[in-house]
């Protein structure tokens, strides 16, 4: 089984560093509720319930599988409920179970992604859908400039999987909904530190000598300015047909 990355080490600052804004969460909750009333839905890396709980609080059942318990723990003192500790690729349900199947910012660190959405097409209905959020940022982000510098110091090492945003590159969703667009402009130190406290996957395994030296070009790039934090959050949905064409697509 390919290695799998447990968020268990960054469960307790996770939200706060991963969570939407609260306007555009409760517009993406909005469309989704509606669209899924009557359904059953598995989210695959259910994590905090960023996405589950409020769901589960407008009626909808989701069922949530995850390998991180300090992440899971997190969830359940929100409300999350019916999470199963499982992994993607192997989902203990059967055939034709769920409405509707979601992973969010999650494949981009699975190797395997395509068994992960192979699992997903086998347990969704005939008339299932698979469906994922995710923003599109209008200006480069601090991590996309982390990775450049990395990359210009000879640390090179792409995720292992496939992000979820990328999707739509590889196969047409069957329909997308354009939920919200956000404007912001956030002053940096808060970002910096979050990258120099490493608590993004993509960092664990930075050489520190590199990460140093990325750190202090970026604090001396940005240190005291304001970034650009705007974006367009979108959501994507593939029948259950196209989900094989996912599963099936080169990289």
């Amino acid at each position: 089984m390919a290695e799998r990355i447990s968020f268990d080490r960054v469960a307790a600052v996770y939200d706060e560093t991963r969570g939407l804004p609260p306007t555009p969460l409760a517009k993406a909750i909005g469309v989704l509720a509606e669209d899924l009333q009557g359904k059953t839905v598995l989210e695959i890396g259910v994590g905090t319930g960023r996405y589950a709980v409020p769901l589960q609080k407008s009626g909808i059942r989701v069922v949530g599988v995850d390998i991180a318990s300090k992440m899971v723990a997190r969830g359940l003192e929100k409300g999350l409920r019916n999470v199963v500790f499982a992994d993607g690729a192997r989902l203990p349900f059967r055939d034709a179970s769920f409405d509707a199947v979601t992973s969010n910012h999650v494949l981009h660190l699975v190797p395997d992604w395509r068994h992960v959405l192979t699992e997903a097409h086998r347990v969704l209905r005939p008339e299932g859908v698979y469906f994922s959020l995710f923003e599109q940022h209008r200006e480069a982000t601090l991590t996309d400039r982390y990775r450049e510098l990395a990359k210009s110091l000879g640390y090179a090492r792409q995720d292992p999987g496939m992000h979820e945003r990328d999707f739509p590159k590889l196969v047409r969703p069957s329909r997308m909904v354009l939920v919200a667009r956000y404007q912001e402009h956030v002053p940096s130190r808060g970002a910096l530190d979050t990258l120099d406290q490493r608590l993004f996957a993509f960092l664990w395994k930075v050489p520190d000598d590199i990460h140093r030296q990325v750190m202090l070009i970026l604090r001396n790039e940005f240190d005291g300015k304001d970034l650009d934090r705007s974006f367009d959050l979108e959501i994507a949905f593939w029948t259950r047909e196209r989900l094989v064409e996912l599963a099936r697509s080169p990289a």
